[in-house]
Protein backbone atom coordinates (compact mmCIF):
# COMPACT_ATOMS: atom_id res chain seq x y z
CA UNK A 1 0.00 0.00 0.00
CA UNK A 2 1.39 3.74 -0.59
CA UNK A 3 2.11 5.89 1.76
CA UNK A 4 0.76 8.26 -0.49
CA UNK A 5 -1.05 9.51 -3.38
CA UNK A 6 -1.05 13.24 -4.77
CA UNK A 7 -4.71 12.00 -6.72
CA UNK A 8 -6.58 10.25 -4.19
CA UNK A 9 -5.39 11.69 -1.27
CA UNK A 10 -7.37 15.52 -1.38
CA UNK A 11 -10.31 13.36 -2.62
CA UNK A 12 -10.67 11.58 0.40
CA UNK A 13 -9.59 14.33 2.24
CA UNK A 14 -12.65 15.87 0.79
CA UNK A 15 -14.50 13.02 1.93
CA UNK A 16 -13.79 13.89 5.26
CA UNK A 17 -14.44 17.04 5.39
CA UNK A 18 -18.03 16.95 4.06
CA UNK A 19 -18.86 13.67 5.91
CA UNK A 20 -17.89 15.64 9.11
CA UNK A 21 -20.44 19.15 7.96
CA UNK A 22 -22.91 16.77 7.12
CA UNK A 23 -22.50 15.15 10.77
CA UNK A 24 -22.19 18.33 12.53
CA UNK A 25 -25.73 19.67 10.55
CA UNK A 26 -27.45 16.35 11.13
CA UNK A 27 -29.77 15.62 14.10
CA UNK A 28 -32.93 13.46 14.92
CA UNK A 29 -35.33 15.87 13.20
CA UNK A 30 -32.83 17.19 10.65
CA UNK A 31 -32.90 14.16 7.83
CA UNK A 32 -35.09 14.24 5.25
CA UNK A 33 -35.38 11.22 2.66
CA UNK A 34 -33.18 12.66 0.32
CA UNK A 35 -30.32 13.43 2.81
CA UNK A 36 -30.68 9.96 4.13
CA UNK A 37 -30.40 8.21 0.27
CA UNK A 38 -27.95 10.26 -0.71
CA UNK A 39 -25.75 9.77 2.89
CA UNK A 40 -26.40 6.04 2.54
CA UNK A 41 -25.21 5.76 -1.39
CA UNK A 42 -22.35 7.69 -0.10
CA UNK A 43 -21.64 4.83 2.19
CA UNK A 44 -22.25 2.59 0.33
CA UNK A 45 -20.16 3.46 -2.93
CA UNK A 46 -17.21 4.17 -0.60
CA UNK A 47 -17.65 0.92 1.07
CA UNK A 48 -17.29 -1.00 -2.31
CA UNK A 49 -14.26 0.92 -3.15
CA UNK A 50 -12.28 -0.08 0.60
CA UNK A 51 -13.54 -3.70 -0.45
CA UNK A 52 -11.12 -3.53 -3.38
CA UNK A 53 -8.19 -3.43 -0.71
CA UNK A 54 -8.01 -7.34 0.18
CA UNK A 55 -10.38 -9.75 0.27
CA UNK A 56 -10.14 -9.43 4.08
CA UNK A 57 -11.15 -5.91 3.73
CA UNK A 58 -14.12 -6.80 1.52
CA UNK A 59 -15.03 -9.58 4.33
CA UNK A 60 -15.22 -6.77 6.59
CA UNK A 61 -17.25 -4.65 4.96
CA UNK A 62 -19.74 -6.83 3.38
CA UNK A 63 -22.75 -6.27 5.77
CA UNK A 64 -23.02 -2.50 4.63
CA UNK A 65 -24.70 -3.02 1.60
CA UNK A 66 -27.37 -5.31 3.58
CA UNK A 67 -27.50 -2.48 6.64
CA UNK A 68 -27.77 0.51 3.64
CA UNK A 69 -30.65 -1.54 1.86
CA UNK A 70 -32.45 -2.22 4.98
CA UNK A 71 -32.00 1.75 6.39
CA UNK A 72 -33.62 2.43 2.77
CA UNK A 73 -36.35 0.26 3.43
CA UNK A 74 -36.92 1.40 6.43
CA UNK A 75 -37.31 5.43 5.43
CA UNK A 76 -39.75 4.35 2.81
CA UNK A 77 -41.80 2.63 5.76
CA UNK A 78 -41.89 5.66 7.65
CA UNK A 79 -40.16 8.70 6.54
CA UNK A 80 -41.17 10.61 9.60
CA UNK A 81 -38.98 8.81 11.59
CA UNK A 82 -35.84 7.59 10.33
CA UNK A 83 -33.82 8.43 13.24
CA UNK A 84 -36.21 7.56 16.56
CA UNK A 85 -35.52 10.56 19.11
CA UNK A 86 -33.72 8.99 22.61
CA UNK A 87 -30.20 9.29 24.28
CA UNK A 88 -27.30 8.90 22.49
CA UNK A 89 -25.06 5.75 22.41
CA UNK A 90 -21.64 6.49 23.58
CA UNK A 91 -18.66 4.60 22.29
CA UNK A 92 -18.31 2.91 25.63
CA UNK A 93 -21.76 1.91 26.19
CA UNK A 94 -21.42 0.80 22.46
CA UNK A 95 -18.56 -1.69 23.45
CA UNK A 96 -20.14 -3.05 26.22
CA UNK A 97 -23.05 -4.01 23.94
CA UNK A 98 -20.72 -5.62 21.60
CA UNK A 99 -18.69 -7.68 23.90
CA UNK A 100 -21.70 -8.79 25.94
CA UNK A 101 -23.49 -9.80 22.84
CA UNK A 102 -20.63 -11.89 22.09
CA UNK A 103 -20.00 -13.36 25.19
CA UNK A 104 -23.92 -14.27 24.83
CA UNK A 105 -23.42 -16.01 21.74
CA UNK A 106 -20.85 -17.69 22.63
CA UNK A 107 -22.31 -18.82 25.71
CA UNK A 108 -25.09 -20.88 23.51
CA UNK A 109 -21.73 -22.35 21.19
CA UNK A 110 -22.78 -19.67 18.59
CA UNK A 111 -19.01 -19.40 17.38
CA UNK A 112 -17.56 -18.05 13.87
CA UNK A 113 -19.65 -15.06 14.21
CA UNK A 114 -18.76 -10.87 13.97
CA UNK A 115 -20.24 -8.23 16.09
CA UNK A 116 -19.62 -4.99 14.54
CA UNK A 117 -20.91 -1.36 15.87
CA UNK A 118 -21.60 0.42 12.84
CA UNK A 119 -22.01 3.90 14.30
CA UNK A 120 -24.44 4.86 17.26
CA UNK A 121 -27.41 3.16 15.93
CA UNK A 122 -26.46 -0.06 14.29
CA UNK A 123 -25.00 -3.16 15.63
CA UNK A 124 -24.26 -5.90 12.85
CA UNK A 125 -24.17 -9.56 14.04
CA UNK A 126 -22.95 -12.35 10.84
CA UNK A 127 -22.90 -15.75 11.53
CA UNK A 128 -23.09 -19.01 8.52
CA UNK A 129 -26.54 -20.11 8.26
CA UNK A 130 -27.24 -22.88 10.42
CA UNK A 131 -26.32 -20.98 13.54
CA UNK A 132 -28.90 -18.03 12.45
CA UNK A 133 -31.29 -20.54 12.10
CA UNK A 134 -30.06 -21.49 15.87
CA UNK A 135 -30.43 -18.04 16.85
CA UNK A 136 -33.69 -17.54 15.75
CA UNK A 137 -34.85 -20.44 17.33
CA UNK A 138 -33.24 -19.28 20.46
CA UNK A 139 -35.19 -16.19 20.27
CA UNK A 140 -38.13 -17.06 19.16
CA UNK A 141 -38.63 -19.27 22.47
CA UNK A 142 -39.14 -15.73 24.35
CA UNK A 143 -42.91 -16.25 24.68
CA UNK A 144 -43.54 -13.13 27.10
CA UNK A 145 -43.08 -11.01 23.61
CA UNK A 146 -45.64 -11.13 20.77
CA UNK A 147 -45.34 -12.84 18.19
CA UNK A 148 -45.01 -10.82 15.00
CA UNK A 149 -46.37 -11.75 11.43
CA UNK A 150 -43.33 -12.55 8.82
CA UNK A 151 -43.14 -9.72 6.48
CA UNK A 152 -43.80 -9.75 2.84
CA UNK A 153 -40.31 -9.91 1.70
CA UNK A 154 -39.31 -12.93 4.22
CA UNK A 155 -42.35 -14.77 3.26
CA UNK A 156 -40.68 -15.21 -0.23
CA UNK A 157 -37.39 -16.11 1.13
CA UNK A 158 -39.02 -19.43 3.03
CA UNK A 159 -38.04 -22.76 1.18
CA UNK A 160 -35.32 -20.57 -1.16
CA UNK A 161 -32.13 -22.74 0.40
CA UNK A 162 -30.66 -22.54 3.89
CA UNK A 163 -29.54 -19.63 3.98
CA UNK A 164 -32.42 -17.38 2.76
CA UNK A 165 -34.92 -19.57 5.30
CA UNK A 166 -32.30 -18.70 7.91
CA UNK A 167 -32.57 -15.48 7.26
CA UNK A 168 -36.23 -14.98 6.87
CA UNK A 169 -36.67 -16.89 10.53
CA UNK A 170 -34.15 -15.04 12.12
CA UNK A 171 -36.02 -11.37 10.71
CA UNK A 172 -39.27 -13.03 12.07
CA UNK A 173 -37.34 -13.79 15.63
CA UNK A 174 -35.91 -10.37 16.08
CA UNK A 175 -39.33 -7.96 15.06
CA UNK A 176 -40.47 -7.98 18.26
CA UNK A 177 -37.27 -6.80 19.39
CA UNK A 178 -37.82 -3.59 18.08
CA UNK A 179 -38.21 -1.56 14.68
CA UNK A 180 -34.94 -1.33 12.12
CA UNK A 181 -34.14 -5.06 13.09
CA UNK A 182 -33.06 -7.03 10.10
CA UNK A 183 -31.53 -9.97 8.90
CA UNK A 184 -30.16 -10.63 5.34
CA UNK A 185 -27.43 -12.99 3.08
CA UNK A 186 -24.28 -11.84 2.05
CA UNK A 187 -22.58 -12.53 -1.01
CA UNK A 188 -20.67 -15.24 1.75
CA UNK A 189 -24.17 -17.21 2.33
CA UNK A 190 -23.72 -15.94 5.77
CA UNK A 191 -26.47 -14.19 7.34
CA UNK A 192 -26.14 -10.73 8.70
CA UNK A 193 -28.60 -9.37 10.79
CA UNK A 194 -28.72 -5.24 12.02
CA UNK A 195 -30.20 -4.46 15.32
CA UNK A 196 -30.40 -1.05 17.26
CA UNK A 197 -28.93 -0.98 20.60
CA UNK A 198 -31.67 -1.17 22.50
CA UNK A 199 -32.63 -4.09 20.22
CA UNK A 200 -28.87 -5.45 20.86
CA UNK A 201 -29.29 -5.17 24.60
CA UNK A 202 -33.00 -7.25 24.82
CA UNK A 203 -31.27 -10.04 22.75
CA UNK A 204 -28.36 -10.39 24.72
CA UNK A 205 -30.69 -10.33 27.79
CA UNK A 206 -32.60 -13.25 26.33
CA UNK A 207 -29.98 -15.36 25.46
CA UNK A 208 -28.69 -14.79 29.35
CA UNK A 209 -31.51 -16.03 30.29
CA UNK A 210 -31.61 -18.86 28.62
CA UNK A 211 -29.49 -22.05 29.63
CA UNK A 212 -26.44 -22.66 27.47
CA UNK A 213 -25.96 -26.63 25.99
CA UNK A 214 -22.86 -26.28 28.47
CA UNK A 215 -25.54 -26.39 31.72
CA UNK A 216 -25.92 -29.78 31.00
CA UNK A 217 -29.21 -32.22 30.67
CA UNK A 218 -31.68 -31.26 32.54
CA UNK A 219 -33.57 -35.26 32.21
CA UNK A 220 -34.42 -36.36 35.58
CA UNK A 221 -32.75 -39.28 36.73
CA UNK A 222 -34.44 -42.07 37.81
CA UNK A 223 -33.61 -43.46 41.28
CA UNK A 224 -32.41 -47.26 41.48
CA UNK A 225 -31.46 -46.72 37.74
CA UNK A 226 -28.11 -46.07 37.80
CA UNK A 227 -26.53 -43.34 35.54
CA UNK A 228 -29.31 -41.73 33.51
CA UNK A 229 -31.55 -44.59 31.65
CA UNK A 230 -28.79 -47.63 31.82
CA UNK A 231 -30.59 -50.34 33.06
CA UNK A 232 -33.43 -50.00 31.44
CA UNK A 233 -34.38 -53.02 29.07
CA UNK A 234 -37.54 -54.15 27.10
CA UNK A 235 -39.05 -57.26 29.27
CA UNK A 236 -37.55 -57.05 32.40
Amino acid sequence: MKHSNPLLDPLAESAVIAACALADAAGPDRWSSGAVEDAATALEVLAGALAELSPEAAELLEVVPAAVAALRERVERAPAAVMPAGPAVCAEDSAVLSTGLRRALVGHSLAGHRVHQLGPALLTVTLDAAHAQALAVLLAARRELPRQAPAAEDELRWGAGPAETAAASLAVALAPYGPGTYARVLASGQVTAGLSPTAAAQVTSALNTRPSPAAGSSRPRRRGLGNGWKGIDAGH
